[in-house]
């Protein structure tokens, strides 16, 4: 029997407030908010798991400040303790790390998107973040639970990586605060529907207020399997 993985997108974070762009700064820390998306996303993954009738048995988490405070709330709730792996990290965003979302949305302008292998801002690239995100999932023991707590563009790439795509040719899907996916052979969303912007650029949520984005069904991503196995804009 495969055993589902859930991801978690980490709550809302002191920078996602102040509109900050985020990538792999450490310290920004969970706001009250953040902290109570946490708790809803622990009593999803509680529920969900108790009408599956099994247990989690490993909770890994980025080792970034804003996903390991939101990990410690799921393992107080599942009664695991919580793993480090820097691999589920957000993607690095090099300079554009600190600045205002606007300014981060003209600096992505410049930015060509259909090169994955592109490092951004003198940070990391779209395969760079898609390549460790499958890492991790290829390493996943299908025989039992696994909660995997990270970042929207990570997460991001892993939905491309499980739905076959290459990260710059899969749809843009908002993966917002406290978002939880249970992955089992399909990704189902738990609670609220992402949103989803079925032609969408890569870097988009650099360019595109979420004001403009259209609400439709969570996807379906159907036959997938594990071989052995931020606020909305710059997360």
């Amino acid at each position: 029997m495969t055993h589902p993985v859930y991801v978690v997108r980490h709550g809302q974070s002191e920078w996602n407030v102040r509109r900050l762009t985020q990538g792999q700064t450490t310290h920004p820390a969970l706001t009250d908010i953040g902290r109570s998306q946490a708790t809803t996303a622990a009593g999803l993954i509680a529920a969900d798991l108790a009408g599956l009738g099994v247990a989690a048995e490993r909770l890994i988490s980025s080792d970034l400040t804003r996903a390991m405070e939101t990990a410690k709330v799921i393992g107080r709730w599942l009664e695991l303790t919580v793993e480090s792996d820097p691999r589920l990290r957000e993607q690095h965003l090099g300079e554009l790390e600190g600045r205002s979302y606007e300014e981060t949305w003209a600096a992505a302008e410049t930015f060509d998107w259909s090169d994955p292998t592109q490092p951004i801002a003198g940070g990391e690239s779209l395969m760079d973040v898609y390549e460790r995100m499958a890492a991790v999932l290829e390493e996943v023991d299908p025989t039992s639970v696994t909660v995997l707590v990270s970042h929207g563009d990570a997460i991001r790439a892993m939905i491309a990586y499980l739905n076959g795509a290459k990260p710059h040719k899969s749809n843009w899907i908002d993966v917002p605060n406290g978002a939880v996916a249970r992955v089992d052979g399909a990704i189902t969303w738990l609670g609220t529907a992402p949103i989803r912007q079925p032609h969408a650029v890569p870097g988009q949520d650099l360019l595109m207020p979420r004001g403009n984005m259209i609400t439709l069904a969570p996807p379906s991503f159907t036959g997938v399997t594990l071989a052995g196995t931020d606020q909305a804009m710059p997360t």
